[in-house]
């Protein structure tokens, strides 16, 4: 279990990210980040991972499109970008 106090610069630092992934044994660019907020596509961008903004979150879809290259509005719109 990874969490904001194992980094020690919160998003957009790309720091927690790259720990999760450092952790899986995973590369940065084979992983997709979903987040609701801007920090988290700059995150995303940061660490090298592909960035998907969620539109039900907190954030609307004009303060989210700068931060991420894709956007979805719904669940089914987030499965068929990770599954198409």
């Amino acid at each position: 279990q990874l969490g904001a106090d194992e980094v020690s610069a919160a998003k957009p630092a790309p720091d927690g990210l790259l720990k999760c992934c450092q952790a899986m044994c995973v590369e940065p660019a084979d992983c997709a980040y979903i987040g609701d907020a801007p920090t988290d596509g700059l995150a995303a961008k940061a660490a090298g991972m592909r960035g998907i903004g969620v539109s039900w979150g907190s954030h609307s879809s004009d303060s989210l499109a700068p931060a991420f290259p894709e956007l979805v509005k719904t669940v089914e719109e987030l499965g068929k970008a990770l599954l198409p």
